[in-house]
């Protein structure tokens, strides 16, 4: 698994968004880095958060685990999340 993130911005909002980018695969031992963005994301000034999977080759239970719990987090602490995966993919089939 490898993640890319960094702020970017959407036209149509006023503040910056924060975008992390997961490519390969997402499975086991691998997820605690996720878990890792979504706590800086928490202590951060971003609004919005968006988790780009469309790159992701392979999943499991636990990254769809991980997922669930970052917008769980997220949400508790007045955060959106934004999930970003494309049809017919392994992660459409979770």
């Amino acid at each position: 698994m490898n993640i890319v993130s960094g702020p970017f911005k959407v036209a149509d909002q006023e503040k910056e968004c924060y975008k992390i980018k997961i490519t390969g695969h997402f499975t086991g031992n691998s997820v605690t880095a996720l878990r890792d963005e979504i706590d800086t994301c928490v202590s951060s000034d971003y609004d919005t958060v968006y988790i780009d999977v469309k790159e992701v080759t392979e999943a499991d239970l636990s990254g769809i685990n991980e997922v669930i719990n970052a917008h769980y987090t997220l949400e508790k602490n007045s955060r959106k999340l934004v999930f970003v995966y494309e049809k017919g993919t392994t992660i459409e089939d979770w």
